[in-house]
């Protein structure tokens, strides 16, 4: 019986210093603003969004503005959307074509984006 009140002692401590160590990690990361993306979909989107300029051609323009969709919503694609690989073109240099597509927190469009080094295009 000792050994398992030994045990259950070690257990309770072990448990008070994980909570303890959660939170204060949860603290500390969350005043970082720290990102994890380690899925290429994550990794993608995000190269995608921390370009210095992100436009819309004339195209993307005219066709958002007969769907009624703002900027904003569409911008919303590149934060909460799906990057699909297969149709998308990776093989273009220097500016890969991206195909990202609505998930359902996002609205129901379809985006093509050229990811250069510097710029990202809307298409």
């Amino acid at each position: 019986m000792s050994k398992f009140y030994g045990f259950l002692r070690r257990l309770f401590f072990f448990a008070i210093g994980l909570v303890i160590g959660i939170f204060i990690l949860k603290n500390f990361l969350n005043k970082k603003n720290a990102e994890f993306d380690y899925m290429p979909n994550a990794r993608t989107l995000k190269s995608i969004r921390n370009k210095p300029v992100i436009y819309f051609s004339e195209e993307a323009k005219v066709q958002l503005k007969q769907m009624a969709i703002d900027s904003a919503q569409a911008m919303r694609l590149l934060e909460f959307g799906k990057v699909n690989f297969k149709e998308s073109d990776l093989r273009i240099e220097p500016c890969q074509t991206y195909k990202i597509e609505p998930t359902k927190n996002t609205p129901s469009i379809v985006i093509s984006v050229q990811r250069c080094d510097s710029v990202s295009v809307i298409k």
